[in-house]
């Protein structure tokens, strides 16, 4: 019965159908004994459903097989294989984008034009998937404004002015509002949430931050660990990577306060302060210079990791050492209470001048009526007992405390112009001895 029907139902279409037993056929007298239906023709084809992506997913409970042909997209012949649709065989030319203004393949075009033909869109977004997980995203609309590229690259962070490249890069934490920033990088900025401004370049590059803002990070985990400090700079592979303070430091050069927890510090060189752990205002200067230095206001100039640097500092202090001083020495730090400057092997120089602050730092107190000097036989007594002329500094006192310029001039003055009076009485005997020899 159901064979008629469907004999009579081709009968009506004006086709030339031919029935046997088990089998039809359309445009032959013998058709196949294999074939249920045997279709033969030399200028017709068989014609399949027609229909749209849309209209294909609507049909209801699809029988295991049923073939349709898709007409839109990836336009070409589907089946259904009991769980999904699938493309009948493997068709090169399937258009990876259609549309009624032309197609892009996935084997590549020739003869466009870039002014009319392009990837993307005319709305204000255009957005990438792998794995079904955001994997880039451009948006121009004053919502968002935003560029990112790479496998969940700024997942999170759906704010304004913010470009990431690379695997995980800003990508985030949900409903993550930082602004202004530039993660470029394999996990640069992973966890941001509210920090902004910051930009971070190279694997692993502030990777960790979550509120910080103001943060420059070049390197390979630099500033990987930093949280919510400000104002950071770091240059160089593993820069302040485990600082943790709260910013204003700058590290330039690979370990560079890699362990900085405080602030206002300054390193330049490899290794440059790097086991800092919680010092303010130092200035590393130099490859290593000061890099076991864990107290704060220090000044290091060396190109290695030594204790007696070229130059050593005290901003607190206001004491400076160079050539060589022993930097942990208790030597230095009580010359620091008394002295600005201290020079080890001494200072070559073409000219020196010594600045007197007071008047009584001088010697010219001498020629006052007031001042009473020794007499030469009591200069000479003095000097027997003593070894040394009076109101002068003793070798043993020379090797203890050194030599003050100042003073040692200004004691030296004083011998000299007590040296003069001494002369110029002198010389007031001898003229009146003169006198009362020629008298005589």
């Amino acid at each position: 019965m159901k064979r008629n029907l469907l004999i009579g139902a081709m009968l009506l279409v004006g086709a030339s159908t031919y029935a046997q037993k088990d089998n039809v056929g359309i445009g032959t007298m013998k058709p196949e004994q294999s074939a249920i239906l045997d279709v033969n023709s030399t200028n017709k084809g068989l014609l399949m459903p027609r229909m749209s992506l849309q209209q294909r997913n609507a049909i209801q409970n699809p029988a295991k097989g049923l073939i349709v042909y898709q007409t839109d997209l990836l336009s070409g012949f589907y089946f259904y294989d009991g769980n999904e649709w699938k493309s009948l065989g493997n068709n090169t030319s399937e258009k990876s984008v259609a549309g009624t203004d032309g197609d892009w393949t996935i084997i590549g075009n020739a003869g466009t034009n870039p002014t009319t033909n392009f990837i993307g869109t005319t709305d204000a977004s255009l957005a990438f998937r792998a794995g079904n997980e955001p994997s880039g995203f451009i948006d121009i609309s004053a919502v968002s404004q935003r560029t990112t590229f790479g496998y969940q690259a700024g997942k999170n962070v759906n704010t304004n002015y913010n470009t990431a490249f690379g695997f995980q890069a800003l990508r985030g934490t949900v409903g993550g509002t930082g602004t202004g920033n530039l993660a470029f990088g394999n996990s640069t900025l992973v966890v941001n949430n509210n920090g902004n401004d910051n930009v971070a370049i190279g694997g692993g590059a502030l990777n960790k931050n979550t509120n910080g803002s103001g943060n420059l990070a070049i390197g390979g985990n630099a500033m990987s660990e930093n949280l919510t400090g400000n104002y950071n700079i770091a240059i160089g592979s593993q820069a302040l990577r485990n600082g943790s303070g709260p910013g204003l430091n700058i590290a330039i050069g690979s370990s560079a306060l890699q362990f900085e927890a405080g602030s206002g510090n300054i390193a330049i060189g490899e290794n440059a302060g790097a086991n800092n752990t919680a010092g303010f205002n130092n200035l590393f200067l130099g490859k290593s210079a000061g890099q076991n230095e864990t107290g704060s206001d220090k000044l290091y100039i060396a190109g290695s990791n030594t204790t007696t640097p070229l130059v050593y500092g005290s901003f607190t202090a206001d004491f400076l050492a160079v050539g060589g001083v022993d930097a942990t020495s208790a030597k230095r730090d009580n010359l620091s209470s008394s002295y600005g400057l201290l020079v080890r092997k001494g200072i070559l120089t073409e000219k020196i001048k010594v600045a007197t602050m007071t008047s009584t730092d001088w010697a010219d107190y001498v020629f006052d009526k007031d001042y009473k000097r020794m007499s030469l036989e009591e200069v000479e007594t003095f000097v027997k007992e003593n070894k040394h002329l009076p109101n002068v500094p003793t070798t043993e006192e020379m090797m203890a405390n050194g030599n003050d310029l100042l003073k040692t001039d200004a004691k030296l003055l004083e011998k000299i112009e007590e040296l003069t009076l001494y002369i110029i009485e002198l010389n007031k005997k001898i003229k009146v001895l003169e006198s009362q020899r020629i008298e005589k």
